[in-house]
């Protein structure tokens, strides 16, 4: 299996309740169950069984161990890790109805996936978050293009600081990707510590309702620069 990769899920693919869903119960620990029940709602409490089920049949199926016997741990920033498997390096991002796994065996990944379903102030939040020249694309003509540039601002930026392991709260604004689109990569604030060769990778996936699954991982394997459609999975295969 050639890394990075991507697998993305629909929720509503498996019903709660079905023999599928069922089978990925069996694979969760009793920690996670704990953590499935306290959502409140059966939305909630379906969608964190598929995300973890499809994060252990996945890495299950890449280190070769059975996914049910796969023990997870976090590090002091919080992010996840794998813990005999240290070297896969794995993200999930969840919006809507989709769920999205990314796996490196280089180096830390990020991935953030925005599905639309409802308008947004988006020069209102820029203005709040995202540099003056992101800003100022976001402004620019033609107006039509704004949602796509925000989306693809938006999730690049998450999945670099999820990358990171350190979340949002080390500042938005403080990367610039208001020009990656034209080629020429992100500018990084030079307070910030350890910005030397970051890949990003961005794309807008069609849906069947017509609108788009905005896309983005981020991380230091040089591969992902070089990322394909066909790196992108769907399901758990």
């Amino acid at each position: 299996m050639t890394l990075p990769a991507v697998w993305l899920l629909r929720s509503d693919e498996i019903a709660p309740g079905s023999p599928e869903a069922r089978e990925l119960a069996t694979l969760l620990s009793a920690e996670e169950h704990r953590r499935q029940d306290s959502y409140k709602h059966t939305e909630g409490r379906h969608q964190f069984l598929l995300s973890r089920g499809l994060l252990r049949k996945v890495l299950g199926k890449i280190s070769g161990k059975s996914p049910d016997q796969l023990e997870f741990d976090r590090l002091p920033s919080g992010k996840p890790l794998l813990v005999d498997f240290p070297e896969l390096h794995f993200s999930l991002s969840h919006s809507g109805q989709w769920i999205a796994l990314a796996v490196s065996c280089e180096a830390p990944i990020g991935i953030d996936i925005e599905q639309p379903n409802k308008p947004r102030d988006f020069l209102r939040i820029a203005r709040h978050y995202f540099h003056p020249q992101e800003c100022t694309l976001l402004e620019s003509p033609p107006r039509e293009l704004m949602p796509m540039h925000f989306y693809r601002l938006w999730t690049m930026k998450e999945a670099f600081f999820k990358a990171r392991g350190t979340g949002i709260s080390e500042g938005l604004g403080r990367i610039n990707l208001a020009r990656f689109h034209l080629g020429e990569g992100a500018e990084f604030d030079a307070e910030l510590p350890d910005t030397d060769a970051w890949n990003f990778y961005y794309s807008m996936l069609p849906l069947p309702d017509t609108t788009h699954l905005h896309l983005a991982l981020a991380g230091t394997d040089p591969a992902l620069g070089e990322l394909s459609q066909n790196s992108i999975r769907r399901g758990f295969d």
